[in-house]
């Protein structure tokens, strides 16, 4: 009985229960999950993408990165940012990450795809110090239509 209750009391403490590791992620349950993983930075992003938030956003990116988000939302406002965030998002049904690809101890690709479509993303993360980052924008991963 003392071990489960060391055992519970160390996955409190690590975080672990707050959420199972999944490969999916519906769009009602993003939330901030921080960076300390892959998973949880990319949670991160589509949270702050969805809810317009530019402070979280460029947190959520390697520096190079940031800077050039930090130009394209240079002299918006947060409703400026908001309002096409929350269009864009209404869309959004959630995504699954379909592989992980380690490319290095701090070098990852996610492969995922948006709910409802067969569409693969690419998307890379590195961490910089504790903290994994989205080094830009995805890219389109799907094998090429054969004609």
């Amino acid at each position: 009985m003392k071990i489960t209750s060391v055992l519970l009391a160390g996955l409190l403490l690590c975080g672990c229960s707050k959420k199972p590791m999944s490969n999916d992620y519906p769009k009602e349950t993003w939330a901030f999950a921080g960076y300390a993983s892959p998973d949880s930075a990319l949670e991160s992003w589509a949270w702050a993408f969805s809810q317009g938030e530019r402070k979280v956003m460029l947190q959520c990116l390697v520096p190079e990165a940031q800077t050039i988000l930090e130009r394209e939302l240079a002299g918006k406002s947060d409703g400026a940012i908001k309002a096409p965030a929350a269009q864009i998002a209404a869309k959004d049904k959630g995504y699954t990450i379909q592989s992980r690809e380690i490319i290095s101890g701090d070098d990852v690709i996610l492969h995922i795809s948006e709910y409802g479509s067969d569409r693969l993303t690419r998307i890379e993360l590195k961490k910089i110090g504790s903290d994994w980052k989205l080094t830009g924008p995805g890219q389109d991963d799907s094998p090429p239509n054969p004609r």
